[in-house]
């Protein structure tokens, strides 16, 4: 944590469940001070563009998940590997959600970013690619899932992204990062 947090850890932290894709950790703390510092993110998501036939869409992955008890709009994404970049985590990421290809990155968010400071330590970085959709090899993409994952892979029309969410929404779970993506995709196409 940064100098200025004002929490100190007191005893070890325990580790109350380890499994494939997740921990739980408890720490005990109190006031004043503390000096542990993430420096490197979990996870990798993707925000992929994909241009096909002249028309542009964002691809997105509907993935059941057994905490909401139902399924989720989501980015395509996943762990950050040990040895791994974010970006080789992304490409790799979207290549075995989606069968798609990337063409070009477009950007690598710089730094962390918190997905839910007050509950969790849990981070990602954001990838940003675009997808020939004509190209060869993502004329037939073909996903290559891990163990366990379920999943559903979606096209939406880039002008039609908050209408697609909001017509959905009551029916299946959105991801905060693909609504707060879609609000502000279709606020920049309105200022």
């Amino acid at each position: 944590m940064p100098d200025d947090c004002p929490f100190i850890v007191v005893g070890k932290p325990q580790i109350l469940f380890s499994g494939k894709w997740l921990y739980v950790k408890e720490t005990k703390f109190k006031k004043p001070g503390s000096d542990h510092l993430q420096t490197k993110p979990d996870g990798v998501d993707v925000i992929a563009t994909l241009k096909k036939n002249g028309k542009k869409y964002f691809v997105l992955i509907k993935q059941y998940r057994f905490p909401l008890e139902g399924f989720c709009i989501e980015f395509p994404a996943g762990l950050i590997d040990p040895g791994e970049e974010a970006l080789q985590a992304g490409l790799r990421e979207l290549k075995e959600e989606t069968g798609y290809t990337a063409t070009k990155v477009v950007s690598v968010s710089p730094g962390i970013q918190s997905l839910d400071p007050g509950i969790t330590d849990d981070s990602v970085v954001f990838v940003t690619v675009e997808i020939d959709g004509d190209a060869p090899e993502n004329l037939s993409p073909k996903q290559s899932l891990d163990e366990g994952e379920s999943l559903e892979v979606l096209l939406v029309e880039c002008d039609k992204i908050l209408d697609y969410i909001n017509s959905i929404a009551g029916t299946v779970n959105i991801e905060t990062m693909v609504y707060t993506f879609a609000v502000g995709f279709a606020m920049g196409r309105t200022f």
